[in-house]
């Protein structure tokens, strides 16, 4: 009578053996995406540092630069006697930073010490359907 109750139980030990590998795989492929996610914040949390980090260089030389500005040139120009190379370098490291990264700095009509700063971008991705565009903006009072 004993050995017949154990050969009906012989195959529950396979199944539940079976059943606990699904339920960990399931938990493995979680992890996997969660990490995958990660990555990406990640990346995107970077692109946007870098972005304040362009964007503070910028508002600093503006800074350093606005003892220059006489009535011919405007603040964006008011360096490298009035040609704007140093606004056209700070473009240039936009571009560099960011592929397909475009770097903006206008002045406020109204107020002339008010410096609008947007830097747009184009986040890498792993099909080009999936690409989504990224801006970082502020407003600085140049004085």
């Amino acid at each position: 009578m004993m050995n017949q109750s154990l050969q009906r139980q012989g195959g529950f030990t396979l199944i539940e053996v079976l059943i606990a590998i699904l339920i960990f795989s399931f938990g493995i492929l979680g992890l996997v995406g969660l990490q995958a996610a990660t990555i990406n914040n990640s990346i995107s949390a970077e692109d946007r540092s870098q972005a304040a980090l362009l964007t503070d260089n910028l508002v600093a030389m503006l800074w350093s630069k606005s003892k220059l500005v006489n009535s011919s040139c405007d603040l964006l120009c008011a360096a490298d006697g009035g040609n704007a190379k140093d606004y056209t370098n700070w473009q240039s490291k936009v571009q560099t930073a960011f592929p397909g990264g475009k770097g903006v700095a206008t002045l406020d009509p109204s107020n002339p010490a008010l410096v609008k700063i947007s830097i747009t971008w184009t986040a890498a991705a792993k099909t080009a359907a999936a690409t989504t565009s990224h801006s970082y903006n502020t407003e600085v009072v140049v004085q």
